[in-house]
């Protein structure tokens, strides 16, 4: 028994320094002179807020929104919401403006998929505008809001499902990351009550990119 509880102690002790050798490391290196951290473009493509219920004169109806520019302000909240979310650590997201991105880039995004399931192609961006997109922004990866998916159901209780899929880039087109998050509400909602309601869904997404760029 006294030779399995100081098996115990040791894991326990190796294990903490393991840990506290890995945070050291990760300290030194945030004070090296070449520290860089990763900073990572966000880009919404045009007309995506797609639903299996709503159409455009419904959501701007029911939220204010003005029909043509639902997919900006979807955009918009999502991607001002990730980067809030990212305070301090190894990573900064950065909304891009309207000037930021070319035609070249944002309009040779293809997507693929339907529904809650989508995911971005870059196949059909000229590498080099991409790359200088990106170094116009300092940025080292493009996050694609690929689609925001308004799901209504009325059974067994009435929700909508907010869906959002996303693709992550590096600077040579290659896909590091996909997925997609979702936050629910009873109904369509202003842009004030979007951006709180999707806070934590939006948080979520930054913590699993942080987390694959980790790992690389």
């Amino acid at each position: 028994m006294e030779k399995l509880f100081k098996i115990r102690i040791f894991t326990v002790v190796f294990f903490l320094a393991v840990a506290s050798m890995a945070a050291n490391a990760k300290e030194s290196k945030k004070g090296s002179d070449n520290y860089h951290a990763k900073q990572i473009l966000i880009v919404g493509l045009h007309d995506n807020v797609k639903s299996n219920y709503f159409y455009n004169g419904m959501i701007a109806e029911e939220t204010g929104m003005k029909a043509d520019s639902i997919d900006q302000t979807y955009n918009t909240i999502i991607a001002e919401n990730i980067a809030a979310s990212v305070k301090n650590g190894d990573c900064k997201f950065i909304p891009a403006n309207a000037a930021q991105v070319t035609g070249q880039v944002l309009n040779e995004i293809k997507v693929n998929g339907e529904n809650e399931d989508c995911y971005s192609d870059l196949s059909a961006v000229p590498t080099e505008e991409l790359q200088k997109v990106l170094d116009n922004a300092d940025a080292d990866y493009l996050l694609v809001l690929n689609q925001h998916y308004l799901k209504w159901q009325d059974q067994p209780l009435r929700t909508l499902f907010h869906i959002v899929s996303y693709t992550l880039f590096d600077k040579d087109k290659n896909e590091v990351y996909r997925g997609n998050n979702f936050f629910t509400c009873m109904n369509l909602e202003n842009p004030d009550k979007l951006r709180k309601s999707s806070r934590k869904s939006s948080s979520k997404i930054a913590s699993s990119i942080i987390k694959t760029l980790d790992e690389d």
